[in-house]
């Protein structure tokens, strides 16, 4: 009897139980360690990189278009005053002319506030407007508008092929009085499309505005620039024939042989972008493709 008690107490059943606590309290202890080490790890890493945090996010963001031109007008273009001065001296007729780069410096200016009949030029109001209104969703590009064409073609027509029915319509579907008010808030002070007149001044500052995107979507800018650019053969016998090293997106406008009116935005070989708005009367579209070879010479010297 007193071994076999002393076996059931040198058994030592407690034991065990305490060597699973150890070890136990070791792999908690080891568990939270660790947590506190990768806690302190990530809150390094984060004090690491938040002052770059703005740069990060600021790099990400979509550019505007106006940014994008204001990067690519780094070189300043030359005044070409004397360039048009001497041009007009040798080739009678009647000219308002305004050049200016994209943000509106002035390269050159003649009679820029003249007020002059804008035979087609005023499409160039009406289709702004009118992208302005497809994009605010007061009317859809694809709705169906005169015979054969969407909305959206007619925008398109009014400018690459100078389609009269279209521009008609929505120009008095906008309201003349209404789109004249507009142009006067942006400061176009002598352009009436309830008179069609404009200034060589006031068609600039539209260019210049087409041009960046200013109060137009990625996509209006992009499908008036086309247009422009890909106008029928008939209307790219004035400054687009001149300017033979650039990229051309114009409008004309003219009435028989009297007016003859082309207004651009020319990139350079370079990639800069001037606005050129040229009104005249009794001169005619060759002079004009003369005088488009003189500016672009002039400015790539």
């Amino acid at each position: 009897m007193p071994q076999t008690s002393y076996r059931r107490h040198t058994e030592s059943p407690q034991k065990p139980t305490k060597s699973r606590h150890l070890r136990s309290g070791t792999v908690l202890f080891m568990a939270i360690l660790m947590i506190a080490v990768v806690a302190w790890l990530l809150l390094a890493k984060k004090k690491a990189h938040s002052p770059s945090t703005p740069t990060n996010q600021s790099t990400n963001q979509q550019p505007t278009s106006n940014t994008n031109e204001s990067s690519s007008q780094e070189k300043t273009l030359p005044n070409i005053q004397s360039t048009i001065d001497e041009f007009i001296k040798n080739n009678p007729g009647t000219y308002a002319i305004k050049i200016t780069d994209i943000n509106g410096r002035s390269l050159a200016e003649v009679n820029g506030d003249q007020q002059f009949f804008t035979a087609s030029i005023y499409k160039l109001f009406v289709a702004y407007v009118g992208y302005q209104k497809i994009d605010d969703g007061t009317y859809d590009l694809n709705e169906p508008y005169i015979t054969g064409y969407t909305r959206g073609e007619c925008l398109d027509a009014m400018i690459r092929a100078s389609y009269s029915p279209c521009a008609e319509k929505m120009w008095a579907e906008l309201g003349k009085e209404s789109i004249t008010e507009q142009m006067k808030s942006y400061g176009l002070i002598n352009t009436s499309l309830t008179g069609l007149y404009t200034s060589a001044n006031d068609s600039a500052i539209m260019l210049q505005k087409i041009a960046k995107g200013e109060g137009l979507s990625v996509n209006s800018k992009k499908s008036y620039l086309d247009s422009m650019k890909s106008q029928d053969s008939k209307f790219r016998i004035g400054l687009p024939a001149g300017f033979t090293k650039s990229i051309v997106y114009n409008k004309v406008g003219w009435n028989e042989d009297k007016e003859w009116h082309d207004t651009a935005i020319i990139e350079l070989p370079n990639g800069q972008k001037i606005v050129v708005a040229i009104l005249t009367t009794g001169v005619g579209y060759k002079t004009i493709a003369q005088l488009g070879a003189k500016i672009e010479q002039a400015l790539l010297k």
